[in-house]
This record gives C-alpha cells, sequence and structure tokens, in this order.
C-alpha cells in the first residue's frame, strides 16, 4: 500500500462564503466538477437558532486547493458581472 502524501491529503479551506446559501451554491458547483467538498459554519451554532447567516468555510483536499479556488473566484466574478 502506498504511503499518503500528508500534506497533500490535508483538507484545507478554500473560500469563506457570506452565508449558508452562497456556500450550497459554491459547494454544489464543485461536487458537479468532481471535487469532494466539506462545508462548515464558521459562526455559533446553537440548537434552537440556524446558522443560516454565518458565515460557511468551504474545504476540499489540499492537492485540490487552488483549482476549487479558481472556480469559486469564476463564480465571483461572474456574479459581480450581472450587477
Amino acid at each position: 500500500m502506498p504511503e499518503p502524501d500528508t500534506d497533500r491529503d490535508r483538507i484545507v479551506v478554500v473560500a469563506e462564503a457570506p452565508n449558508e446559501i452562497i456556500a450550497g451554491l459554491w459547494a454544489s458547483v464543485l461536487r458537479d466538477e468532481g471535487f469532494e467538498v466539506m462545508v462548515k459554519s464558521s459562526g455559533p451554532g446553537m440548537a434552537y437558532f440556524s446558522t443560516m447567516g454565518n458565515q460557511h468555510s468551504i474545504y476540499v483536499l489540499d492537492k485540490y486547493a487552488d483549482e476549487a479556488r479558481q472556480i469559486i473566484q469564476e463564480l465571483e466574478e461572474a456574479d459581480e458581472q450581472e450587477y
């Protein structure tokens, strides 16, 4: 069995989405492109309150981080052009 490349197999943050809706959109696009994605709320979580308005972190494997960042940057640029 090959040894894992621990530096490249780390999970890293590639973006901070302003809320859960944008995080879900970005994660969905990345998943459609074949990335394994994890989304985690960066703000406080409470049992009876939504974290929907909290900032959310988007995570991917380090070895795919640059490509994932580029895709998210393109999404942000496309969004800015619409307004």
